[in-house]
């Protein structure tokens, strides 16, 4: 993983969810820097491509049952599949769960993750700066 997700998350003003979880509890399940939380009730699932072929990313299956089960009540996660530090695109959690019922985003059972590709990502999740972002997530600066 590159400086990317980490600097776009710091651009967005989210927290890295290792610091506000108990860590002894989940130290097994964030190991990496890609879950973040925005403003006490917005979760953050932040991944780079690094396919230069074709672009993808995957969520694993622990996070996402994990992130619907914390979200069950009350407060929302969002999946945003990053191009550069400033650029990529952003799904919110309803529409991750319609995309997965209707079967076009996948799921692979070897590696426990479901596979985001980029005919996933329609034009109108896409954000290209981080006022774009969110904006898209409806937070105004």
């Amino acid at each position: 993983m590159g400086n990317e997700v980490v600097e776009f998350a710091k651009e967005v003003g989210a927290i890295d969810l290792k610091s506000k979880l108990d860590y002894s509890k989940y130290h097994g399940l964030f190991k990496r820097r890609n879950y973040f939380l925005l403003n006490d009730n917005k979760f953050l699932i932040i991944k780079i491509s690094r396919s230069k072929i074709r672009s993808f990313w995957g969520l694993g299956k622990k996070f996402f049952d994990f992130f619907n089960s914390i979200t069950e009540a009350n407060g929302n996660y969002f999946f945003v599949a990053l191009v550069s530090n400033k650029s990529g695109w952003v799904l919110s959690k309803k529409e991750l769960l319609k995309q997965i019922s209707y079967g076009s985003i996948s799921y692979s059972e070897n590696q426990a993750q479901y596979k985001i590709n980029n005919y996933n990502l329609k034009d109108h999740y896409g954000f290209t700066s981080v006022e774009g972002f969110l904006d898209k997530i409806g937070i105004s600066r």
